[in-house]
C-alpha cells in the first residue's frame, strides 16, 4: 500500500487523510490480525466498501486506538466500547477518516478535470447561494458547499436526502483554511452549524461536529 497521511485534531477528535493505490493483499488483511468473522465480512462487501473497511482499520493501528470496530443495520461503522463516532469519505486515492467523541460528518472530493461538479450544480445549489459563489473560482466553491451538504447529510444519519430543501450554506469568501456556517433544515425548525475547510492538494476536505 502507498500512503501519504495527513493528521490533525480539532474539538476532541481526530482526522486522518490518506493515500493508497487501489488494491488488496492478504499480506496487508494479516497485519490487521482481522478475524475470520471480520475477513467473511470484508468479501461480501462492494470494492468501495472494502476500501473503508481497510481504512477505518489502519486508520485506527496509526494512531494507536484500541476499539472494537461494529456495524449497524445500515453497515455505518461505529466503535465501541468507548462510544466513539466515525465518519468517512473516499474520493480517488484519497480517504478521510474522522474519530470524535461528537457526532460528526466529514467528505473529501477531489478537483477533477472533467468539470462534473459544474454540469451536477442545479442538483444542490439553491438560488441564495448561487449569489456568492464567485464565477472565477466557481469549481472550488462548488465542491465545498457540496461537502459542507453532504457532511450535513452524513450527521443528521442520511435521513434528509434533499441538498436543495433540507440543507443550506451561509456566504463565506474562499480560502485556504476557513469555518462557514450552515443549516440543517426541517419542517418544524432548523439548526445551525460550523463547518471547517481545507484544501489538501487537489482535494477539499470538509468536516462537521455536532458539539
Amino acid at each position: 500500500m502507498n500512503f501519504g497521511t495527513y493528521k490533525f485534531r480539532n474539538y476532541h477528535t481526530i482526522i486522518i487523510v490518506f493515500k493508497w493505490k487501489h488494491f488488496f493483499n492478504t499480506m496487508f488483511l494479516r497485519k490487521l490480525f482481522l478475524s475470520d468473522k471480520d475477513k467473511m465480512f470484508f468479501l461480501s462487501l462492494s470494492e468501495k466498501r472494502k476500501r473503508e473497511f481497510l481504512g477505518i482499520r489502519y486508520a485506527l493501528k496509526y494512531i494507536g486506538i484500541k476499539m472494537n470496530i461494529f456495524y449497524d443495520e445500515k453497515r455505518k461503522p461505529f466503535l465501541y466500547p468507548e462510544g466513539k463516532h466515525i465518519s468517512l469519505s473516499h474520493s480517488f486515492e484519497k480517504i478521510a477518516i474522522a474519530i470524535s467523541s461528537y457526532h460528526i460528518g466529514i467528505d473529501i472530493e477531489k478537483l477533477r478535470k472533467d468539470k462534473k461538479i459544474v454540469k451536477i450544480k442545479k442538483k444542490f445549489i439553491r438560488d441564495d447561494e448561487s449569489l456568492f459563489i464567485h464565477t472565477n473560482y466557481e469549481e472550488d466553491y462548488l465542491h465545498i458547499i457540496w461537502g459542507i451538504k453532504e457532511s450535513l447529510y452524513k450527521l443528521e444519519g442520511g435521513i434528509f436526502y434533499s441538498f436543495l430543501d433540507h440543507y443550506k450554506v451561509s456566504p463565506f469568501c474562499l480560502q485556504k483554511n476557513s469555518c462557514v456556517s450552515c443549516w440543517i433544515i426541517k419542517n418544524s425548525y432548523s439548526k445551525r452549524f460550523s463547518a471547517f475547510y481545507r484544501k489538501i492538494e487537489k482535494y477539499y476536505l470538509v468536516y462537521i461536529i455536532d458539539k
